[in-house]
């Protein structure tokens, strides 16, 4: 059982260190390349919404319903494939925004900690900044921001791999 174990392990840490090479140091590929693939798959599911709605005799209210939906899918995968970036900081945008208006708040709490005489009322204060300019970051430069986060997940799995590695290692001596 040993056995299996440690073949299993060896090979997700090969998979770990191999996706994180790449993720590491081609980040720009890979998200690319998701992008193609979320494309890909809205195009076929448009396409085969055509053809179910082309095959189907008699039309509803439903096949009309799968028309439009299909018509918008197709239309969508196509422009993901046009235009991989721009779908792509949509994520990191969103986020953004999101960190913005929680700085908002946080900026909001320090001061009214600070009007009832809280002492580290500026703790919160700092917080508010960093948060307000992660979200500045992520809304003006959101690819590059996409970028930094898959090289950080890259850098991570090959950390877990050669972790991984060690413990089969550690364990292998045990008798």
């Amino acid at each position: 059982m040993f056995e299996k174990i440690r073949n299993t392990l060896i090979a997700t840490s090969v998979l770990y260190l191999i996706f994180g090479i790449i993720m590491l140091f081609f980040p720009t590929m890979v998200i690319t390349s998701v992008c193609y693939l979320v494309g890909i798959v809205f195009l076929f599911v448009g396409i085969s919404g055509l053809v179910m709605y082309v095959k189907t005799e008699i039309k509803t209210v439903f096949t009309s319903f799968t028309l439009v939906m299909s018509i918008i899918f197709g239309a969508f995968g196509i422009y993901v494939l046009l235009n991989p970036e721009t779908f792509a900081s949509f994520l990191p945008l969103v986020m953004g925004i999101f960190l913005l208006v929680d700085s908002i708040s946080k900026l909001s709490m320090a001061f009214d900690l600070k009007k009832f005489n809280y002492n580290n009322w500026w703790q919160m204060l700092i917080v508010a900044f960093i948060l307000l300019g992660c979200g500045l970051l992520l809304v003006f430069n959101p690819f590059e921001a996409l970028t930094v986060s898959v090289q950080i997940i890259g850098a991570l799995l090959i950390v877990d791999a050669i972790s991984n590695i060690f413990t089969i290692y550690s364990y292998s001596k045990i008798k």
